[in-house]
This record gives C-alpha cells, sequence and structure tokens, in this order.
C-alpha cells in the first residue's frame, strides 16, 4: 500500500470512526434539548458559514447552466433528506440499530450506479443485495418484548436516510472530477438551506438555549464541527482519489465503532438479533465491494 492509499483510507477510517460515535451523541440533544428539524437547521447553516469562510481564498465558478441541476440534487439527497431523516430517525431507534441499517449504503450505491449510470450488476452483486436487504429485515423486526430496544419508525426512516445517501454518493462523483472538493461541498450545504429552513425553523427557534447544559453544547459542537464540517470534506476528498463504492464500504466499520460506544458510555445492550443482522449486512456488503473488479 502506497502513501497516498494509506492517507485515503486513514481518512475514510477516520469518517467511519466519527460517523460511529455520533449515533449515541446525538441521542444527548436529540429530541430532549433540540427538535431533530430545527437541529439540522443549526447544522446546515452554520457548517455553510464554514465552508465559505475556507472556500473563499481559493473561490472557482461553478457552470450552474450544466451542473446546477445536479449540485441541487445533491443538496437535497446528501444534505436535506438524509440528514433530516436520519436526525429524526435516530431520535426514535436505538444507536445500535441506526449503526447496522446504514452499513447497507454500499448495495445502495451499486443499486444506483445501476439505475442512474447503468452500472452492471452481476449475480454475485445480486447475492450481496439479497444478503444485505436480509440483514436489514433482521434489525426492521421488532417482537413486542423488544420494541424498548429501537422504534420501527426510526429504523424506516434511517434506512430512507441511507438510500439517499446513497445516491448522493452516485450524483456527487462526477462534481468531483470537474471542480474542487471545498467547492463543491460549499454549495451543496449552501443550496440544502433553502431545503431545511422551512422543515426545521419552527423547532430551530423554539430552543432554549440559556437553558442548555454544557454536555449538549459540547455534543453540538461535535455533531456540527466533526461530523459535518470534516467529515463531509473528508468524503468530498477521498472521492476524487476512489470510487463512490470503496467510500461507502468503509461504513463496514460504523457498527463497530457505535456499537463500542453505546455500550461504553451510554448502557445500551447488544441483542443477538443485532449481530445476526450485522452478519448478513455484512457478508452482502462484502461480496457486492469486492466483486466490482470482475464486474
Amino acid at each position: 500500500m502506497n502513501w497516498s492509499s494509506l492517507k485515503t483510507y486513514s481518512a475514510l477510517t477516520l469518517v467511519s470512526l466519527f460517523y460511529g460515535i455520533n449515533y449515541s451523541v446525538l441521542k444527548i440533544v436529540v429530541p430532549q434539548y433540540v427538535g431533530p428539524y430545527g437541529f439540522i437547521v443549526f447544522r446546515v447553516i452554520i457548517a455553510s458559514g464554514v465552508f465559505w469562510m475556507i472556500h473563499s481564498f481559493n473561490r472557482e465558478k461553478i457552470n450552474w447552466k450544466k451542473d446546477g441541476l445536479t449540485l441541487t440534487l445533491c443538496a437535497l439527497t446528501g444534505v436535506a433528506v438524509n440528514q433530516l431523516l436520519f436526525y429524526k430517525g435516530i431520535s426514535l431507534t436505538s444507536a445500535v440499530n441506526g449503526s447496522i441499517i446504514m452499513t447497507l449504503t454500499p448495495v445502495l450505491v451499486l443499486m444506483w450506479a445501476f439505475l442512474l449510470i447503468g452500472e452492471k450488476i452481476t449475480r454475485t452483486k445480486v447475492i450481496g443485495i439479497v444478503l444485505g436487504l436480509i440483514g436489514a429485515v433482521i434489525i426492521l423486526y421488532q417482537p413486542d418484548a423488544l420494541l424498548n430496544a429501537g422504534d420501527w419508525r426510526g429504523d424506516i426512516l434511517v434506512l430512507i436516510n441511507s438510500a439517499s445517501y446513497s445516491c448522493y454518493l452516485v450524483l456527487v462523483k462526477p462534481l468531483m472530477k470537474k471542480y474542487k472538493p471545498m467547492t463543491v461541498v460549499t454549495w451543496v450545504f449552501t443550496i440544502a438551506i433553502l431545503f431545511v429552513i422551512p422543515v426545521g425553523m419552527s423547532q430551530a427557534s423554539s430552543v432554549e438555549f440559556s437553558s442548555l447544559p454544557p454536555k449538549v453544547w459540547w455534543s453540538m459542537g461535535y455533531a456540527i464541527i466533526i461530523v459535518t464540517v470534516v467529515v463531509y470534506f473528508l468524503n468530498a476528498w477521498t472521492l476524487v482519489k476512489v470510487d463512490s463504492s470503496v467510500v461507502g464500504a468503509f461504513i463496514y466499520l460504523q457498527p463497530l465503532f457505535a456499537t463500542g460506544t453505546a455500550i461504553l458510555f451510554f448502557d445500551e445492550v447488544f441483542l443477538l438479533k443485532h449481530l445476526l443482522a450485522a452478519i448478513f449486512v455484512f457478508t452482502g456488503v462484502w461480496l457486492v465491494t469486492m466483486n466490482k473488479k470482475s464486474s
């Protein structure tokens, strides 16, 4: 492995680590202190401001006639729908459920690639998709005795969020070949403001900031600066280096980090069905991504 690959894979590992921790950190803030939609308004606006401060040092023009629609779709799928549904979903379900469902992203990336750009899906890829979906069904199924481990409605929202983010990874790849990563991310977040404000402004305006304890401020800071600014830039940077499916494949690591954080610090319980679902999902995603070179 050369130095360039090591840097890329290290960045992707950090992204999974930051995301994995975020599943539990979010539950400190949402929904007890800040509504999920309201928090997205703060997250997108503040992150957009930070991106513009960085982008101002090296501005780049966008061909809006040719790429405006794609940027808008990226803002919708990669920020607005993705984040609104994820934060609402994770406020309803458990961190462990959410992290395992999100490992379907690499499978969904290849499905979107087939639908949007005509990428061939082989028999091995189909088997991988089926195994991944079985894993999702296992995690979504909640007998009455286990309802306290996670709300199925939250699981559904996280699943839709995963599909939306997967679509974003496919849509944004061509833009990364034409523009600098910071240019793309800056405009994606700026456009996304138009989508999230109508949905979350009422929740955002009702937050009583004076009553927020320090742990909530720290958690919000982590979600906005680390999981938004740092993670989205690292993802954009790595998309220049590797295919979308490789970026998606590193989501394998999120359940490991999320489960460890939830069990160590937030007293969540890891159930046998989580392990079974993870085995199906990991196997399915591995088959899909490992088959890429031979397809």
